[in-house]
């Protein structure tokens, strides 16, 4: 059997054993902390799918305290979307003309282990079939999102450190919903690498440093974050600053999308980054902003991207309906080759995204482990030619 046909059986399976049963009970009863436990993470209300990016290691350690030294905790996701697009013909690359259609997808299937060592060490494991039962080179791309130890103890030091493959600790890159990834990420989000990172966290300041060996051009790269959140019952802001030393055009966005990896990548030198938000009750708004230092030919200036998003969550028949709309930017990023929303983000805009507005909504259907969720999409190439994307999303957590 193909890895890519097993990972999606484990997955299915695991997904329809769990969909009815109660997402707060442990998958064994044994209780001893001598020997361990066999969890699911909705068990401890832990999701890892949810973990942000930025602060992976830093959420990782903070939920691992919700179960017992030696406990293996299970996670993952199962992604599926129905998609139709339609708008003007886009050239793409590699060459091809993008205009309209309409598919079904299974987007993605992830499996997650974390299996606690001690309450100093943990191991966090991810692997994930990407576009299962597209064509090549797109196509059941296997890729490990995370393969790292994390070492540390938040209740007795503030300092952590991560070892192995991870989130590069840059960037927050949030959008609207479950399928908005705005043009910030497509331009400027560094993928998941090996990496060491040095972090520390306490009264709600956040700073990390990494290491990381870029995985396409095979360059040793650095990342620095800082943040600072503040939270009550009944609101919550946060301020945040990255720098990246050096940041090549075909290093960016989802790392599934390997078509933009066998592109040439022109280099956008060291980025800084900067992004706030702020929530009250049910509403929230967040904003980011990024630069490079070096200007990408045909362009005239350095590339910069912005992306601003509201959300309304309001409850609905007793469950958080979480709505929202995200408008990102890019400037001086003409001819470089853009993600596009519709055919299951495979394709890319040779001639470059400038706009994208993006609107989302999504709630539990049948469980609270399973969500559904509807996104429109506006995206607009650096040559005036508009495409609209209409994505029905259903996720499942494991």
């Amino acid at each position: 059997m193909k890895a890519s046909n097993l990972l999606v059986s484990i997955v299915t399976c695991m997904a329809s054993l769990t969909a009815y049963a109660d997402p707060t009970s442990p998958i064994t009863a044994n209780q001893s902390e001598l020997s361990g436990s066999v969890y699911r993470d909705l068990s401890k209300n832990v999701l890892f799918e949810g973990f942000a990016p930025d602060t992976f290691s830093l959420q990782l350690l903070q939920a691992k305290n919700s179960f017992h030294k030696y406990d293996l905790v299970f996670g993952g996701s199962v992604e599926a979307d129905l998609q139709q697009w339609q708008g003007d013909k886009i050239l793409m690359s590699p060459y091809g003309i993008y205009q309209s259609g309409t598919g079904a997808y299974l987007t993605q299937a992830t499996l997650d282990i974390m299996e606690n060592f001690s309450s100093w060490s943990t191991l966090f494991f991810s692997v994930a079939d990407s576009h299962i039962g597209r064509p090549a080179p797109n196509g059941n791309y296997i890729y490990l999102p995370h393969a790292a130890a994390v070492l540390g103890n938040l209740d007795k030091l503030p300092v952590y450190l991560t070892l192995g493959i991870s989130s590069i600790p840059f960037g927050i890159f949030t959008g609207s919903g479950t399928w908005d990834s705005p043009l910030t990420a497509s331009y400027f989000s560094p993928n998941q690498a090996p990496q060491i990172s040095l972090g520390y966290f306490k009264n709600g300041w956040n700073f990390a440093a990494a290491g990381y060996s870029d995985q396409v051009n095979h360059e040793n790269l650095f990342a620095y974050n800082a943040s600072y959140t503040k939270s009550n019952d009944t609101y919550s802001y946060s301020l945040g600053a990255g720098y990246l030393n050096d940041l090549k055009s075909n290093t960016t966005g989802e790392p599934s999308n390997q078509t933009k990896q066998n592109l040439d990548g022109q280099d956008m030198g060291a980025i800084v980054e900067f992004n706030a938000s702020v929530v009250y009750r049910e509403v929230g708004l967040n904003g980011e902003y990024l630069r490079g230092n070096a200007i990408l030919q045909p362009n005239t200036d350095i590339p910069k991207a912005f992306a601003i998003t509201a959300t309304y969550t309001p409850t609905i028949a007793g469950k958080d309906t979480p709505f929202g709309i995200t408008y990102s930017k890019t400037i001086h990023l003409n001819l470089i080759p853009g993600t596009l929303t519709g055919a299951n983000t495979l394709q890319l805009a040779a001639d470059g995204l400038r706009t994208n507005w993006a609107c989302s909504v999504s709630r539990p259907i049948f469980t609270p482990n399973i969500y559904l969720g509807f996104d429109f999409e506006r995206s607009t190439t650096y040559t005036d030619h508009h495409t609209y994307t209409g994505t029905v999303d259903l996720t499942a957590f494991i």
